[in-house]
């Protein structure tokens, strides 16, 4: 409960305060509260994590409104709708990831290599494709 709590003052101060840089911190204590008293991942873990990814894009929204660059007029329909669209994704997606995850598959070098392949994918996806975006 207490990192709970720390976790919504963190948030509360940092919105406050104009400050992007305390969303994580209160995000991952509150994920972690979550972590500590259920222990297993469940449905409920889910829906939980849906609701922090909610969380956080309300709350960097806030704080571009009340920036010092504001948002242009009539972006408010089309930026919520994002952010419902995203966090409805995000449900089954997760869902689908934690079916995958009580798989049960026997360990191999052939799986082990698979895995670490992908991963390497990954990773070299999202480089290239943030070098792309700061050379924009």
């Amino acid at each position: 409960m207490a990192c709970a709590g720390a976790a919504i003052v963190i948030l509360g101060l940092g919105i406050s305060a104009l400050r992007s840089e305390a969303i994580p911190f209160a995000l991952v204590l509150l994920g972690v509260s979550h972590v500590i008293s259920t222990g297993d991942p469940s449905l409920a873990t889910v829906i939980y994590g849906s609701g922090l990814l909610l969380t956080a894009e309300l709350a960097y929204w806030s704080i571009d409104e009340h920036g010092d660059r504001r948002v242009q007029p009539g972006v408010f329909a089309p930026r919520l709708l994002a952010i419902l669209a995203v966090v409805a994704a995000a449900i089954p997606a997760s869902m689908l990831v934690l079916a995958a995850a009580a798989i049960d598959i026997s360990r191999s070098h052939t799986s082990t290599a698979a895995g670490a392949i992908a991963i390497v994918a990954c990773v070299a996806l999202l480089a290239a494709m943030a070098r792309r975006r700061v050379s924009s």
